[in-house]
């Protein structure tokens, strides 16, 4: 995931290089990403912080856990997530027109509203246009996953992540900023502006970056892990999600040119 954050943040920072007031930084996009990393860093952080429960083994008593974090090491995660959801949520706040910024009653309906208008947004505008349709497939590809690994039980929320009761349940988070980063790529491409803006740049290639992260450990874990399958046993179970998996990340990596 570290190609998508890095990818999100850079972006950012760029609006607001180029930003000459606080409201030039409420564009959908900008508002999308905050909002987008700060649901992930509060994720993470929560996940962080209940990982001994999150990732109990079934029946022990006392608790034995597959994942779990102490001491400064738990308390460095927890800061690192938590100063990234609240720096987040402080800009997107900040960026908020007068009439809503001042009635945090309006901010769930002003959220709702964006999500809405993005979710029936989600086909390509133009289905003759490759790039769109790669963004549009990813877009949803990505939000069914993140749903996947949030709702549904083994084996089946080990899919994309591969990661089993380890870390299945933290991966959401970020299959989250790759719906984010996608659907912002899609409006682009519709737009026009994919190529010409150089924010949209930081945000295909941590697209691209985190494809081929994923696919580099995919493939690693079927031709160079020694255990393999027999450690695979929830993704043994599931073989055609795995391999739906790899092929939605597999267009990542597909050009941004017609």
């Amino acid at each position: 995931a570290a190609p998508l954050i890095v990818g999100s943040f850079a972006s950012l920072a760029l609006a607001a290089s180029k930003a000459d007031s606080w409201e030039q930084m409420g564009t959908p996009s900008c508002n999308r990403h905050n909002l987008a990393l700060t649901t992930a860093g509060v994720g993470s952080a929560l996940w962080v912080a209940f990982a001994p429960l999150v990732t109990k083994i079934p029946g022990t008593n006392p608790l034995v856990s597959h994942q779990s974090y102490k001491g400064a090491m738990r308390a460095g995660l927890i800061g690192c997530y938590g100063s990234a959801a609240a720096l987040g949520a402080a800009v997107w706040a900040r960026s908020l027109p007068d009439r809503i910024r001042h009635n945090p009653l309006l901010w769930p309906g002003h959220v709702v509203d964006g999500v809405s208008k993005s979710l029936v947004s989600l086909a390509p505008q133009n289905v003759d246009d490759p790039v769109q349709v790669k963004y549009a497939l990813l877009t949803s590809s990505f939000l069914v996953f993140t749903g996947m690994q949030t709702l549904c039980n083994m084996p089946i929320s080990v899919i994309p992540s591969w990661t089993s009761r380890r870390l299945s349940r933290a991966f959401p988070a970020w299959t989250l900023l790759g719906a984010a980063t996608s659907f912002d790529l899609k409006e682009a491409a519709e737009s026009g502006r994919l190529l010409v803006d150089e924010n949209y740049r930081y945000l295909s290639n941590g697209i691209k970056g985190f494809g081929s992260l994923y696919l580099g450990a995919r493939a690693g874990a079927l031709f160079l892990d020694p255990s393999f399958p027999e450690a695979f046993h929830a993704v043994n179970q599931v073989p055609g999600l795995a391999v739906a998996a790899i092929l939605m990340v597999g267009l990542t990596l597909r050009s941004d040119k017609k």
